[in-house]
């Protein structure tokens, strides 16, 4: 326990000497306490992905307790990070740190027995199982590489299987990057299964368009949906609002009027954050923050969709 205790304050006070910006926020800017970050891309990455991560997994949760964050997710698109979240929450205590698995070839794909090995990882941190992403059959540019989630209109029995684990250790379920008719068969079906919390991940984003109609049908089936902050700030008619250092969050006018329309109580907001040369996750929080202030959304409305349905999701209240 002694060894522990060294060894835990050691990396603290190394910490206090990371070379990336940690700077405690201005006092004008919007508070982060109670924030939750469900979608924080953060290393350390590996070599199979074509792109990098800003920051590391204790590195983002160094900036989330800075800036007053209640918690963040880690995402990363080729391993499970429960075991990650356990390891820096005993490094950064004070923020809540969870973690999840990606259904991409790396992990076996459809892989019910990762899923549950997943759930039970020590410290309960693992919480969000999310359907293929980059691996994706729907986004996948050779087929022979991609990981199928559904044949001849049906979800494939293994899909079945990670769906009853799920519902037995209350886990959430992120739909990936699956094409809308996919997401809807599988919102249908986990919701079946006794599957509680569901995102729709980042409809109209990254090539991944839906259409109104149908992300209405999503939340009425009972899915949130998913708006982030990353981007370039020009798809989908958006306008980019730019840190002159760290650039840049996509909060433009069609994501502000989508998000009216589908309504508050419906929506999770997220960054999708933690690639090189963009503004840091709790940054992107401020600005939006404001930005959701200035365009009309009431105090309520915004702690609904950045605190309140974020620890839903992750089964918090």
């Amino acid at each position: 326990m002694k060894l522990r205790m060294l060894l835990t304050w050691t990396l603290l006070v190394s910490l206090s000497t990371i070379s990336i910006e940690l700077t405690a926020q201005p006092d004008e800017a919007p508070s982060l306490e109670g924030i939750i970050d469900l979608h924080a891309h953060v290393g350390p990455e590996t070599g199979m992905l074509n792109f990098n991560r800003a920051f590391d997994a204790i590195e983002a949760a160094q900036l989330a307790k800075i800036y007053g964050m209640r918690g963040i997710v880690f995402k990363e698109h080729h391993t499970e990070t429960a075991s990650w979240a356990y390891l820096v929450s005993q490094m950064v205590p004070g923020v809540e740190l969870y973690g999840g698995i990606v259904l991409n070839r790396a992990v076996g794909g459809i892989n019910p027995v990762a899923v549950e090995a997943m759930a039970l990882s020590r410290g309960d941190h693992g919480r969000v199982v999310y359907m293929p992403t980059i691996d994706a059959e729907y986004r996948n540019r050779n087929p022979d590489d991609a990981v199928v989630v559904t044949r001849n209109g049906e979800l494939i029995p293994e899909v079945y299987e990670v769906l009853d684990i799920m519902a037995e250790h209350n886990l959430g379920l992120s739909t990936g990057h699956l094409s809308p008719e996919e997401t809807l068969l599988l919102i249908r079906e986990a919701r079946e299964a006794g599957v509680e919390q569901i995102y729709v991940q980042h409809p109209n984003h990254s090539g991944m368009p839906v259409s109104m109609a149908d992300m209405k049908e999503m939340i009425r089936l009972g899915a949130y949906i998913e708006v982030v902050l990353s981007g370039d700030g020009l798809d989908g008619g958006g306008s980019a609002v730019v840190d002159m250092v760290n650039p840049v969050i996509d909060f433009g006018p069609q994501k502000l009027a989508d998000m009216r329309e589908l309504g508050p109580d419906n929506i999770v907001l997220t960054t999708d954050l933690g690639q090189p040369n963009r503004v840091d996750y709790a940054r992107a929080f401020e600005m939006a923050l404001t930005i959701l202030a200035e365009s009309g959304f009431s105090q309520d409305e915004i702690d609904v969709m950045t605190r309140r349905n974020p620890a839903r999701f992750l089964g918090l209240e």
